[in-house]
C-alpha cells in the first residue's frame, strides 16, 4: 500500500515521522503508524541487533580460538 501526504500528494515514505519529507506538513494519524506498532517494531529491531552482536561475539570467539592454536 503507498501513503501520501494529503498537501503535497508527495509518497510518505516514513510512517514514523509526523511530518511530510517533502513539503513539512502534518501528517495525518491514519498515515502514521501507532504507538504500539512502534514499540513492536523497536523490540525486533532490538532482538535483530542482539542477534548480530551474539553472532559477532561467536566470530570473535573463533577467530581468537584459530589464532591461538598452533599450525
Amino acid at each position: 500500500m503507498s501513503y501520501h501526504c494529503p498537501t503535497c500528494q508527495g509518497v510518505v515514505y516514513n510512517r514514523r515521522n509526523k511530518l511530510c519529507g517533502f513539503c513539512g506538513a502534518e501528517l495525518p494519524a491514519e498515515l502514521l503508524f501507532t504507538a504500539e506498532e512502534i514499540a513492536a517494531m523497536k523490540k525486533e529491531e532490538a532482538k535483530a541487533k542482539a542477534l548480530v552482536r551474539l553472532e559477532q561475539a561467536k566470530r570473535d570467539i573463533e577467530e581468537a580460538a584459530r589464532r591461538a592454536s598452533p599450525e
